[in-house]
């Protein structure tokens, strides 16, 4: 990781819709719009094309975190986005 991350944030966004897995008629095509989705994580880099999340953060006491389960989210598909606020 080049940086600490920023923050944890939500972010919603937009995709599409898991493939059918099966041969269909095209004249039986049922017409499916996008997929919500909701991400969770600490923001890892938030570019122009790109937001970076990791809900993981492992070695923190250390100069060398490792993250897992990184996602990667388009920014033309986010529709929303929410900084959370860590209470203890």
């Amino acid at each position: 990781m080049d940086q600490m991350p920023r923050g944890l944030v939500l972010i919603e966004w937009e995709d599409s819709a898991q493939p059918t897995p099966a041969w269909q008629h095209s004249a039986s095509l049922q017409r499916g719009g996008v997929v919500r989705c909701q991400s969770v994580g600490f923001l890892l880099h938030e570019g122009k094309d790109v937001m970076i999340l990791a809900p993981n953060i492992g070695d923190i006491s250390t100069d060398n975190e490792q993250v897992s389960g990184i996602i990667r989210i388009p920014t033309r598909s986010i529709v929303r986005q929410l900084k959370l606020r860590v209470t203890r």
